[in-house]
């Protein structure tokens, strides 16, 4: 496969700032974990944009399949998934009235973190 080297024309200067802001996004979630998928940010953002979502909402907000969504919650609880320590971003709780359906939340660097994505998207001073 032909590698391709851009230029100095390939570029654009407007641009910039919001790689550069973009960036700085990935950067933030990577605090909580250096792996983190973009599904992972997407549940996130979606969790902390309206706490108490239901995992049914999670997966159709990211469109990912129910099991997807579960996996991914528990893993960003302090659960965690098949070996793996939870990330202890989220908390799952049961919704009053539907025993059946899980509620969750941000907790502790998972609220810091929302409020940090927040502030570098909403700042306009760069």
């Amino acid at each position: 496969m032909k590698k391709t080297i851009a230029t100095k024309a390939d570029t654009n200067i407007e641009d910039g700032p919001w790689v550069e802001r973009l960036a700085l996004l990935i950067d933030e979630f990577r605090k909580i974990n250096p792996d983190i998928t973009a599904n992972q940010m997407l549940v996130l953002l979606h969790i902390g944009h309206k706490p108490g979502i239901t995992q049914r909402e999670l997966a159709e907000a990211v469109q990912v399949k129910d099991g997807t969504i579960s996996r991914i919650c528990a893993l960003m609880s302090e659960r965690g998934h098949q070996g793996r320590d939870g990330l202890n971003v989220v908390s799952i709780e049961p919704v009053p009235g539907d025993f059946r359906s899980k509620g969750q939340r941000l907790v502790g660097n998972g609220r810091r973190l929302y409020a940090s994505i927040r502030k570098l998207m909403t700042d306009t001073s760069t």
